[in-house]
């Protein structure tokens, strides 16, 4: 039989011998959405058997459902594997000072080789870029000087 969901209105085939007169508690495996499911062609039988019986079977099945016991040693497992995991990234926080710094350093460099790559086209826009140019170049100098001497 074809058993259609209440919610979503998703079509399920079920064999016939799986659902029992007084009905049956299913669950939609696309929403998961409960429902009590009575066949069509034994609702009648169902007018004939106890209610109390049908309300019965109905909380049965649920208790069934919200009694299950969570396994504790899978939770502190759980919770241990996510601390761990939690640790793990705390290290990993950014690319730090040091790594920052490379990054400037390379990225001034760059700027460098650019701007005296194109400096003849860029004195006609900046009058005075070969002042400060050579100004830029002379003050390097004495930096690389001063860390030479300061590894001696």
């Amino acid at each position: 039989m074809i058993i259609s969901c209440e919610k979503c209105n998703k079509k399920f085939e079920v064999a016939d011998n799986l659902i029992p007169e007084t009905g049956r508690l299913l669950q939609c495996g696309s929403c998961s959405y409960q429902w009590h499911y009575i066949p069509i062609n034994k609702i009648k039988l169902v007018n004939e058997i106890d209610q109390s019986t049908l309300t019965e079977n109905i909380e049965k099945s649920l208790v069934k459902k919200s009694t299950k016991k969570i396994n504790k040693n899978k939770v502190s497992a759980y919770k241990e594997n996510f601390k761990s995991n939690e640790n793990i990234s705390k290290g990993k926080k950014g690319i730090g000072i040091l790594n920052s710094l490379l990054i400037i350093i390379i990225s001034l460099v760059a700027l460098l080789v650019i701007v005296d790559t194109f400096k003849s086209f860029l004195i006609t826009i900046i009058p005075g870029l070969d002042f400060y140019l050579s100004s830029l170049y002379e003050t390097l100098i004495d930096i690389t000087l001063f860390f030479k001497d300061l590894l001696k």
